[in-house]
């Protein structure tokens, strides 16, 4: 009996390694070329990954929709605008980085006990439910986070109290960056990842194989979580400046598009949405300011409709297979051979 088997090498796998370096490369470099209000913008493209990420391990391992990482944004901004800016105690970045950390990680365990009770739309819903009770909080009381005007004044961190200016600053992001995204890889290519597929495939069978079903859910959760605190830290330090919007679900679904922008079907994925998303959001709003939410929104919905899971990676991946066919192998083989 012949055993015939279509191996199309993945595009993705491949050549994942180089579009990094690449991506790096020009990270790297970019700062020497640009300054201001564009090197913000790449800095914000570098903060949105690790938040993206954690969007991408619940939906990609789990299929289950994140609407709740603004909490963890909002929670790693306002103690770094509270420790760096209005009561100004600290900006020692080795000191906010583990503070924001843990305060996320511990948020996260307590909401993640109640949010993957559910899961499917329920989960999607309770997590905008929750985003809107801490918008509330914070946006009314204003005698203690300012309100609707927000934090502002965050003084850049220092590290073993040097003063980090704005070009350091940016580094220091990249390097924090390089680093979850390192993590992740790690993460994704554990034991722990492939028992949450194996729960994603069946929860019931799972669970009858001995996986601790809710267990591995709340660890994933946390995992979202912690990374974006982290994420929510560098931002306000990104712009000197926080607002109760950053609790916004809708502050939130801005993750969950980049990532089905980039494409949830592959790693490298969230780096590609964030870093396109970023883009689009920046020349849309620039061309079209009274339009641009629709815009990018239209833009969104089409992309999912026509690539689906694959994102814009899935599309270049084909794109690249068509364009060199004999990446595509094709071999047969013989019982015993």
């Amino acid at each position: 009996m012949n055993v015939k088997i279509k191996n199309k090498i993945a595009w993705y796998k491949g050549y994942e390694k180089l579009i990094m370096m690449g991506l790096l490369i020009i990270a790297i470099i970019i700062p020497f070329f640009v300054s201001g209000y564009l090197r913000i913008l790449i800095q914000r493209d570098l903060v949105f990954i690790p938040a993206i990420f954690g969007v991408y391990i619940l939906y990609s391992l789990l299929r289950e929709v994140h609407f709740a990482q603004s909490i963890f944004i909002g929670l790693g901004s306002y103690i770094t605008a509270f420790l760096a800016g209005k009561y100004f105690i600290t900006n020692e970045l080795l000191i906010l980085l583990p503070l924001g950390l843990a305060i996320s990680i511990l948020f996260a365990i307590v909401i993640g006990t109640f949010i993957m009770k559910r899961t499917g739309f329920y989960f999607a819903v309770m997590g905008i439910a929750v985003t809107m009770v801490f918008w509330s909080i914070i946006y009314k009381t204003r005698e203690i986070t300012g309100g609707s005007d927000g934090i502002s004044n965050i003084r850049n961190p220092s590290i073993f109290m040097v003063q980090l200016n704005d070009q350091a600053l940016y580094y220091i992001v990249l390097m924090i960056s390089i680093g979850m995204i390192l993590l992740m890889r790690r993460i994704f290519n554990s034991p722990f990842s492939l028992q949450l597929r194996a729960i994603k495939g069946d929860l019931d069978k799972a669970a009858s194989i001995g996986i601790p079903v809710k267990k591995l859910q709340r660890v994933a959760f946390v995992i979202a979580g912690a990374y974006a605190g982290v994420a929510g830290i560098l931002l306000a330090f990104t712009y000197n400046y926080v607002s109760p919007e950053v609790f916004n679900w809708e502050y939130g679904a801005e993750f969950i598009e980049a990532a089905i922008l980039g494409g949830v079907n592959y790693f490298i994925g969230p780096i590609v949405g964030a870093s396109v998303f970023i883009i689009l959001e920046f020349l849309v709003s620039t061309w079209f300011p009274y339009l641009w939410e629709i815009i990018i929104g239209l833009i969104v919905a089409i992309i999912v409709v026509t690539l689906g899971d694959e994102g814009i990676t899935g599309a270049v991946r084909k794109l690249s297979i068509k364009l060199y066919p004999k990446k595509s192998i094709e071999r047969t083989y013989k019982d015993g051979k």
